[in-house]
């Protein structure tokens, strides 16, 4: 496995012991990661980084801050409910979404991430999320934000999930096709499109997901995880149930030097993770 053309990359909130972008260079490079996942407002709260917030010169310094240890943002995280029930809430967060597409190239990113949320104001499962018409409301906002993607040169991921409306490759497939834009990415965390009776399949949905989209998939979270209750909780990786391994043979074969965000993995353990995937032959 050619290990060595991969973009590892972790998300800034998988660091416990950071309050500055400076610590957040340092760690990051101190674990062997080369890219961050940056969601601002997750790994620094006090941080103002909403919509009226951000600005050319906030992304100029922190892309700045960050290169000086040979990190960059791999991905800019904006993660929000897109068809939030509340129209006049919805309105808000898609306008926040927008204003970080606007200002990504400042902070060095070309890919802005989301997943697509749900019926419900907070994050849950239902199979109200599976309806036609949600689907059709999920793609129709997705469509707006590709076209400020369009406009701004600039990538949008999106996160499919069982959560929400895009739930199942084939949903993804969809959306590719009804959205069809260059400008649309898909960032692929095989771990959220499992359950408790399907994840000794994760091995070949990502060989589906690869056979049907691999060209449109910008990203990888690789996310390690046990089962409790019969439900799916995320762990460091290689403690648990993933077969991390096989899986990134399959992503170095068919495209290398994808991003490969090692998502929940915390801290000393990014370093060990990191190291371990480089060793394998």
């Amino acid at each position: 496995m050619n290990t060595n053309i991969f973009d590892f990359t972790i998300r800034g909130h998988d660091l416990s012991s950071v309050s500055t972008f400076e610590e957040l260079a340092l760690q990051t490079q101190n674990y062997g990661a080369e890219s961050l996942q940056l969601a601002l407002g997750v790994s620094f709260p006090d941080f103002p980084s909403g919509a009226e917030n951000l600005n050319p010169g906030m992304g100029n310094k922190i892309e700045k801050i960050l290169a000086r240890k040979g990190i960059d943002i791999a991905i800019l995280s904006c993660y929000i409910n897109i068809i939030h029930p509340n129209i006049e809430e919805r309105e808000k967060l898609l306008h926040k979404f927008e204003t970080y597409v606007k200002y990504a190239k400042f902070f060095g990113a070309s890919l802005v991430a989301t997943e697509t949320g749900g019926v419900f104001p907070e994050i849950k499962f239902t199979e109200k999320n599976y309806t036609e018409k949600v689907f059709q409301e999920t793609v129709k906002v997705i469509k707006r934000l590709v076209k400020c993607g369009e406009k701004n040169g600039i990538l949008i991921g999106i996160e499919p999930g069982l959560n929400h409306p895009v739930h199942s490759l084939d949903k993804v497939v969809r959306l590719i096709n009804e959205v069809d834009s260059e400008n649309l990415s898909i960032v692929l965390d095989p771990t959220n499109l499992i359950n408790a009776d399907t994840w000794q399949s994760q091995v070949e949905l990502v060989d589906e997901a690869l056979r049907l989209f691999g060209d449109k998939i910008g990203a990888f979270h690789i996310k390690d995880f046990i089962i409790t209750n019969g439900i799916i909780k995320p762990v460091n990786l290689f403690n648990g149930l993933m077969k991390a391994e096989e899986i990134l043979k399959k992503i170095s074969k068919r495209s290398p030097g994808s991003i490969i965000v090692l998502e929940e993995t915390k801290d000393f353990a990014i370093r060990d993770a990191i190291n371990r995937i480089k060793n394998t032959k």
